[in-house]
């Protein structure tokens, strides 16, 4: 499953934000106990509405549906590892850096670029807007 969402602001699109529903890597005994557990979010903000706050409140509130509505486990997000807004979004919402990768990611203008991995497991969040648990 994979769902687009658009962030409005005086009936103007904004931004975008994408969840991708996927299975985790399992063993084949319990492949089915991972099918469907977890999620990539991925998120766009038009440069002319950032600083606003707008992205930080549309990404909590995809993350408290994807584990309160949804009973996801475990959700991931990618970036360039020089996009330092979407990293600080990330962590802002208590996603945690998992992976360096260098040269991994191909950029339109600046060709192959390093990424970073981002991830929060649903036992790290408390289950409210305000991020993850102390």
């Amino acid at each position: 499953m994979r769902d687009q969402l658009v962030v409005e602001h005086e009936g103007r699109v904004v931004g975008d934000l994408m969840v991708k529903v996927e299975d985790a890597w399992a063993q084949r005994e319990v492949r089915d106990r991972g099918r469907g557990v977890q999620a990539e979010l991925g998120w766009a903000l038009a440069p002319a509405a950032t600083g606003r706050g707008f992205a930080t409140e549309a990404v909590r509130e995809v993350i408290r549906t994807c584990f309160s509505d949804l009973g996801l486990r475990r959700l991931t997000a990618n970036a360039f590892a020089d996009n330092e807004a979407s990293c600080r979004l990330a962590e802002r919402v208590g996603m945690r850096r998992e992976s360096y990768c260098v040269g991994e990611s191909l950029h339109r203008d600046l060709g192959w670029v390093d990424s970073v991995g981002y991830a929060l497991l649903a036992s790290g969040w408390m289950g409210s807007t305000s991020g993850p648990a102390a």
